[in-house]
């Protein structure tokens, strides 16, 4: 399993509320979806109870993550094709 501090390139946003995250992702992205928890981006599972909002941004991806005793984070990594393909094909807008 990955740790999420060996694949992130950038905190967009940090200290932030569910809601700041997700309005944070829609405004600063092109495609936006919501993945179910437990979905994992390069080998780390996100967090939540339900859905968590994943923006496309040209061929980066931008994020809602929780960190336990931490909170919520909207993180960036850059030229993630791979991930980018993933979303498209398994989830809708």
């Amino acid at each position: 399993m990955s740790c999420i501090n060996e694949i992130t390139d950038e905190i967009l946003l940090s200290s932030a509320t569910p809601k700041q995250c997700e309005e944070f992702v829609k405004k600063n992205t092109d495609e936006m979806y919501y993945v179910t928890a437990g979905y994992k981006i390069r080998g780390v599972a996100l967090l939540g109870k339900d859905t968590i909002p994943v923006g496309i941004s040209g061929s980066d991806i931008v994020f809602q993550f929780v960190k336990p005793c931490r909170g919520f984070y909207v993180l960036k990594i850059k030229d993630a094709k791979d991930e980018i393909e993933k979303l498209r094909a398994g989830f809708k807008k």
